[in-house]
């Protein structure tokens, strides 16, 4: 009877967010609604599924039971929806011709920031130490260029593709797709805001997406295994002598690969194998882990040595039931840290904590947005790691602590080149209608 509840309420939730992100999308910027898509689908829909077919059918079981896990799960996923939603405001429907106008008169510049961005998105590998990260941060900023080149005039289309190509290029020769992937959703959420396409071209976009996750599984474990652990080199002629492989409908769809993406579209047996080392280990953690992750973000190296790294194996081969070796990243997640800190009740109270953090986020964007709409757009690097559920919860704080003291500094520094009322933007204005007007 329980159960029953559990599956009907998924499924209520699944397709209330899968309606707003088809019919809403048109009328605001649907980042919130993405956000909670897709921990719906990594926390509920993908473990439900999971419950319900055949253990050996999968890699990764649930280790607790079906009424355990969703009397968990699903009030911590309400509980982070409120938090997101706790503080009221109007940034998903900001004026688009505002963001148009800002652009348009600082053309220029934001080719330039695009150009720059590109070129330190190719060279970051290259920069050492904690450098590195503030380097990744401001080349997060050709997407925010880009996307603004686009608002300003649709001929200015290829900056934008040459931004996605360069990012999806280098997650197929590095077999890591996730960077990638976030940036063409967010590129999509903001062009059919932008341009609102009809809901049959919505319609064909979301199976043309599915069919492309589809893809990238089918090929990404093999790719690995020849580059990674084989003698094949990372080339373009590997990726593509296997994706011609690959693509075809019985590798797509075949039960092996819709398994695969099943397995990784699921957060949640971590959340569930820690929940259950916990229940037997009873170290129960407070927030010994959490005041790490902080060290981690606001202190640099030199202050905190000891510090823990990103992507460390330590807290989760201690806390998740699993070992990984020193190759293999996985992050716990914000349901797992959690019940780490104070069971059940840490469960809540960290999706309510998460929840209030993109609010509070939201909000500052929201205060930036007043001296330039163009703003807006820098919601998109500040929350790229933060709204992936897989993502460790030290990777977030450390990216937006470290971006909102990036970001907030350049909006300081170009405040007066985007506000729309200075006079050197009234007259750049008053020159474009003239000569629009001329021709």
């Amino acid at each position: 009877m329980l159960g029953d509840l559990y599956e009907s309420t998924i499924i209520g939730i699944f397709l209330i967010l899968l309606f707003k992100v088809l019919f809403d999308s048109s009328k605001k910027f649907i980042f919130r609604e993405w956000a909670l898509l897709l921990y719906a689908i990594n926390y509920l829909v993908a473990p439900l599924i999971t419950y319900r077919i055949q253990e050996e059918q999968i890699n990764n079981i649930m280790k607790i039971p079906f009424d355990e896990y969703f009397g968990l799960a699903l009030p911590g996923f309400v509980i982070f929806w409120i938090g997101m939603y706790a503080i009221p405001t109007n940034i998903f429907g900001f004026d688009f011709k505002s963001v148009k106008k800002a652009s348009i008169v600082n053309q220029s510049f934001l080719t330039k920031v695009t150009i720059i961005g590109i070129l330190l998105r190719i060279t970051t590998s290259y920069v050492p130490g904690e450098l590195a990260f503030f380097v990744y941060l401001f080349a997060l900023l050709r997407f925010v260029g880009a996307f603004a080149l686009l608002s300003v005039n649709r001929k200015l289309w290829y900056w934008t593709a040459v931004s996605l190509l360069i990012e999806f290029y280098i997650a197929f020769l590095d077999g890591m797709y996730h960077d990638a992937i976030m940036w063409l959703i967010f590129f999509t959420l903001y062009w059919v805001y932008t341009f609102k396409p009809s809901l049959q071209i919505k319609l064909v976009g979301l199976a043309a997406f599915i069919t492309f996750i589809l893809f990238i599984q089918t090929m990404k474990y093999e790719y690995r295994e020849q580059v990674w652990y084989g003698q094949k080199s990372a080339s373009l002629e590997t990726i593509t002598d296997l994706g011609l492989q690959k693509a075809n409908k019985d590798e797509l769809l075949g039960e092996e690969n819709l398994l695969k993406t099943l397995n990784r579209g699921n957060q949640a047996w971590i959340f569930a194998s820690t929940v259950d080392n916990m229940n037997q280990q009873k170290n129960f953690q407070g927030l010994n882990n959490v005041n790490k992750y902080i060290e981690a973000a606001l202190l640099p190296r030199f202050l905190a040595p000891d510090k823990i790294k990103a992507g460390n194996q330590e807290i989760f081969n201690e806390f998740s039931g699993h070992t990984v070796n020193e190759v293999t990243a996985m992050g716990l997640g914000i349901f797992a840290d959690g019940y780490i800190a104070y069971g059940a009740w840490g469960v809540y109270i960290f999706a309510f904590a998460l929840g209030l953090i993109f609010s509070l986020t939201f909000k500052l964007v929201e205060r930036w947005s007043k001296i330039s709409t163009f703003y807006v757009l820098l919601l998109l690097p500040l929350l790229n790691y933060a709204v992936r559920p897989d993502c460790e919860l030290q990777t977030s704080i450390n990216h937006l602590f470290k971006g909102i003291l990036l970001y907030g500094f350049l909006v300081y520094l170009t405040r007066k080149r985007f506000t729309l009322d200075s006079q050197e933007n009234q007259r750049k204005l008053l020159h474009l209608n003239l000569t629009t007007s001329k021709k």
